[in-house]
């Protein structure tokens, strides 16, 4: 019986491999000096396949190691990304209810609140675009919505008017928008510019004539600007000047603002336009098309799917030698995502990541992922209690969604469960001996 009981769990064995996508050979202990044995916790968490492969870990192997530098993948998979102006103007909403809150404010001329669409949000920082357009701490109104780098030629305010005089200045604009001005001091004058100084330049470039009054330019002293006109108009066409010289044919990129327009859909309770608003949000990207994974995983996002917080520590390979490198050391929450990179000259991971559970005398190993793209894995893969949130390969870019191999497997299939799951007494109940 013993011998036909070993036969039988050799061929489950072989049905097994047979079946899978994973390697589950070739895996062997640490050496004595760091030995650390399969992680069980009481049976909190499932076996691995029994060993950790051949991984050695030393004193070196405990110092944290992140990626430092840029690495040259093909264009493919390049983390450059392109601007999508033209998805974000197809994206925003015909109009937006919105009322200001606060003017004027430490950081821009106002503050104001969108009160629906996809844009809702509060304490928002806003322009004024129209010298003759009338917009205290009011509302709320409909506003029109606009990109800046949107055909604006048929855009009227209320009274049918043009909603900006020079419609070929929105590119210094948004350059200006980029900037950062305020707080930062002149190299011209040595003066520190002001969110004044910014709004005086927009009127200054996109309007046929500038303010004369100019309320609320310097803070809570609503004719400030007026009383030093000279002086501070002076430092302000600093920022103009910048702009015609630097900001011509300007287009943001990736992690800068885009200006959106708001203009009013009609006129305020005294009849009178009410102002058009400037406001800026980050620059879409171009979403970048996924591939299966070609060449060796560089990045990974993995989900903690487990119950309670539990430290966690990744290592891979340093480049084609024995020796472990740590990746990631650090507790990790329930639902919680581990972010990897990648630590060899190429970017990559090697053929393993390798991950324990645990800390002190309790870390134990608990199992290894395969990154040399042999494995097509992708989000949704699956390994213990780790799930693939996102990835990156060296050779195709942002990873697909992982599909399971299929195989025809199903008249093994009660053989498999009882071998994963080391229960060989299920096989001998079936079939009731």
């Amino acid at each position: 019986m013993k011998h036909l009981s070993r036969l039988l769990m050799l061929t489950a064995l072989v049905i097994f491999v047979s079946c899978q996508n994973e390697e589950l050979t070739g895996s062997q202990s640490l050496d004595q000096e760091t030995t650390i044995e399969v992680l069980t916790e009481d049976g909190e968490f499932d076996l691995d396949e029994g060993a950790e492969g051949s991984l050695s870990l030393n004193d070196d192997s405990e110092i944290l190691v992140k990626r430092t530098k840029a690495i040259n993948f093909s264009a493919k998979s390049s983390s450059s990304c392109t601007p999508d102006l033209e998805a974000l103007e197809l994206s925003l909403p015909e109009s937006v209810s919105l009322r200001t809150t606060e003017n004027p404010a430490d950081d821009a001329y106002f503050k104001f609140d969108i009160l629906d669409t996809d844009l809702a949000s509060t304490d928002l920082k806003g322009w004024c675009i129209d010298v003759d357009g009338f917009l205290e701490v009011e509302g709320p109104y409909d506003f029109s919505v606009h990109s800046s780098y949107e055909d604006l030629s048929d855009v009227k305010d209320a009274k049918g008017n043009p909603v900006v005089e020079n419609l070929d200045k929105f590119d210094e604009v948004n350059w200006i928008l980029n900037q950062d001005f305020i707080g930062k001091v002149s190299p011209i004058s040595g003066e520190t510019y002001t969110y004044g100084m910014v709004q005086w330049a927009i009127w200054e470039l996109l309007d046929d004539r500038n303010c004369v009054n100019c309320f609320y330019l310097t803070g809570d002293v609503k004719d400030g600007w007026k009383q030093n006109r000279q002086a501070l108009e002076a430092v302000a066409m600093e920022i103009v000047d910048a702009a015609l010289e630097n900001g011509k044919d300007f287009v943001p990129g990736c992690g800068q603002k885009v200006a959106l327009i708001f203009v009013a859909e009609n006129l305020n309770p005294k009849s009178q336009i009410t102002q058009s608003i400037i406001y800026t949000v980050d620059v879409p990207e171009v979403e970048e098309e996924c591939s299966d994974c070609e060449g060796k995983v560089t990045e990974l996002e993995l989900e903690f799917d487990w119950h309670q917080a539990k430290t966690i520590k990744i290592y891979q390979k340093k480049e084609n030698s024995y020796w472990g490198v740590k990746i990631f050391d650090g507790e990790v929450q329930p639902g919680g995502v581990i972010s990897l990179k990648g630590v060899n000259l190429d970017g990559s991971f090697g053929d393993k990541i390798y991950i324990y559970i645990g800390s002190g005398h309790y870390c134990k190993y608990y199992t290894k992922i395969k990154t040399n793209c042999n494995l097509k894995i992708g989000p949704g893969y699956e390994r213990g209690v780790f799930k693939v949130v996102s990835g990156r390969s060296s050779h195709g870019g942002e990873l697909c969604e992982y599909t399971p191999p299929t195989y025809d497997c199903y008249k093994y299939r009660y053989w498999w469960k009882c071998y994963t799951n080391y229960h060989w007494s299920c096989y001998k109940r079936y079939h009731g001996w």
